[in-house]
């Protein structure tokens, strides 16, 4: 019945004006049915797969894949494949598809055609990080089409951030203003809005980022795509966790994943299990979190959208856990696969913890040398977040190199840098590095001071993880932290009938009566292995013994 398979044709041209994906790919399976030429129904039922791609049901387009591929070579054919392996996470097959597709359009005789194979291609460069490849392809499809359409705006909702991640941050920041002053009110603009709070997620302005991202995410319910609905939900979970709301960040993480699994869209597995990696590490549920690296975790070939925060999620549960090692052997990729250059601005701030892993595996050096050469990178904006990372991370190797009145003027620097912006977890992470390092160079007082601080944060936040490490701390700083914290910040005390510890000592018996090794001991206190086996021997005289395992017989924390 051709007849009324040219009325759903009509139906799909009005619901691809408002990017109703989901009833699209309906109308066109039904017209593809209704098609008695074999050319008109192969080509519905390529658009239809193609408007399931757009809907983000990626676990129903691929069963469709193998007809789809049957078909005979053309655009759309390379196009709905390209898309598919871009959506699955496919970057080398993405890639050659899609150029594919290019070659065979026609520009000047079908543009609105050649113009969704150009938006796939600018969907393919963000998945890269790639801003020129986003910035070139967003504007040849906006070229291509009229305001409005379909491929227009969701090229448009891309461009600013291809902008940004070329260093251009103002011209990023115009293009929304102008997108917003002419996108209709449908599902459309919850595109625009995600693309703009991922901008202002990166740029501080992270309060608007959790407006946009939270009107971007019922998506799918305006009869939009489940992709973009998943997408704005998971970099949801990051805003708040950055905002320090991490009850509702696990609870958003909750949600999405259900969506996720069922739909079968690992693009976006590693951010969001990212987030929901560190935040059970932080709270120290490792079962938990372990859980989440592993789902987190990404095959070669992948996107480096997908690669980067499958490896942040490792680096964050192995900094949690004190093992250092871990963190930066996770890491040593990411200065080749995420770098920051003078036409490259990273999306993921990930350079101050790569620093610290440094500092804490006692690679100074190097550590040193990699964060000159990044501060040298010229910025066409600076970010009050980002320098504040940069200033702790120079306090660290300052700290390091023996020079604690200097580092001391660099934490408070990168504190001074978060005032007025609510950052909780940023400037707990500050405090506990400026505190730690303080209680190594001896300024015991002041360390006191910073660490009470971080610990107030981190208990704020929930993060068990690092109270304990604050409680440890102060402990070895051997100052009194207040008659009102103090039954909480000693949770390690000797047996009533042993020798008397001092503070060092103490943090010490209690690291390797629960089965550290002095390495570990060692990075956790953030001390020489030597100062760990001499504090270990003085234990062992006074407590009488010769072994690890009698002083875990003899050495209990309290509860």
């Amino acid at each position: 019945d051709e007849d009324l398979a040219v009325e759903l044709e009509e139906f799909v041209r009005r619901r691809s004006q408002v990017g109703a994906w989901r009833d699209v790919a309906t109308a066109l399976f039904a017209a593809s049915r209704l098609s008695p030429d074999p050319t008109a129904r192969s080509q519905r039922l390529l658009r239809a797969v193609d408007a399931l791609v757009a809907s983000g049901n990626i676990s129903q387009a691929q069963m469709w894949a193998a007809a789809v591929e049957d078909m005979p070579p053309s655009s759309l054919r390379s196009s709905v494949l390209g898309y598919l392996s871009t959506a699955s996470g496919h970057n080398n097959n993405a890639r050659t598809q899609l150029e594919q597709a290019w070659r065979d359009s026609d520009p000047e005789g079908d543009p609105a055609a050649a113009a969704a194979v150009a938006q796939r291609m600018v969907l393919h460069g963000v998945a890269c990080w790639d801003g020129p490849t986003m910035g070139r392809w967003a504007e040849r499809a906006m070229s291509l089409t009229d305001p409005g359409t379909p491929a227009h705006i969701e090229s448009e909702a891309i461009y600013g951030l291809g902008l940004y991640a070329q260093g251009r941050t103002v011209e990023a920041e115009r293009s929304y203003e102008r997108a917003f002053g002419h996108v209709a009110e449908n599902a459309q603009k919850q595109r625009i809005q995600m693309g703009s709070a991922w901008l202002a997620l990166r740029t501080d302005r992270v309060e608007t980022a959790l407006v946009n991202f939270e009107a971007a995410v019922p998506t799918e319910q305006r009869g939009g795509s489940l992709r973009i609905s998943l997408w704005a939900e998971a970099w949801l979970a990051r805003t708040q966790l950055t905002l320090g709301d991490w009850d509702t960040a696990a609870a958003t993480v909750s949600r999405a994943a259900v969506r996720l699994e069922t739909s079968r869209m690992p693009l976006i597995r590693p951010l969001l299990y990212w987030t929901a990696a560190e935040l059970w590490s932080m709270r120290g549920d490792w079962e938990r979190a372990r859980h989440y690296v592993s789902l987190a975790a990404v095959q070669p070939g992948t996107y480096r959208a997908m690669q980067v925060p499958s490896i942040l999620a490792r680096a964050r549960f192995h900094e949690a856990r004190a093992d250092y090692a871990g963190a930066l052997e996770a890491m040593e990729t990411l200065v080749e696969i995420d770098p920051w250059t003078e036409d490259r601005v990273s999306f993921w701030p990930w350079q101050d913890t790569y620093v610290n892993a440094l500092v804490m595996s006692n690679r100074v050096e190097e550590a040193d040398r990699f964060l000159t050469g990044f501060e040298a990178i010229r910025r066409e904006r600076a970010v009050p977040s980002d320098l504040a990372r940069m200033a702790w991370a120079r306090g660290r190797i300052v700290a390091a190199q023996g020079d604690p009145d200097t580092a001391r003027d660099h934490f408070e620097r990168a504190l001074g840098l978060l005032q007025g912006l609510q950052r909780p977890y940023l400037r707990a992470r500050i405090s506990f590095a400026f505190g730690q390092s303080m209680r190594r160079a001896g300024k015991r007082r002041l360390a006191s001071s910073v660490l009470n601080a971080a610990r107030d944060l981190y208990d704020a936040l929930g993060a068990a993880t690092y109270v304990e490490r604050c409680d440890r701390e102060l402990q070895a700083s051997g100052v009194d932290v207040g008659p009102a914290d103090a039954a909480e910040a000693a949770p390690a005390a000797v047996d009533r009938s042993g020798p008397e510890l001092t503070a060092q000592e103490r943090a010490v018996a209690e690291l390797v009566a629960a089965g550290a090794t002095n390495k570990e001991a060692a990075q956790t206190l953030f001390v020489a292995e030597k100062t760990v086996q001499y504090h270990l021997t003085r234990i062992y005289r006074k407590f009488g013994i010769r072994s690890r395992s009698a002083l875990a017989a003899r050495y209990r924390p309290s509860g």
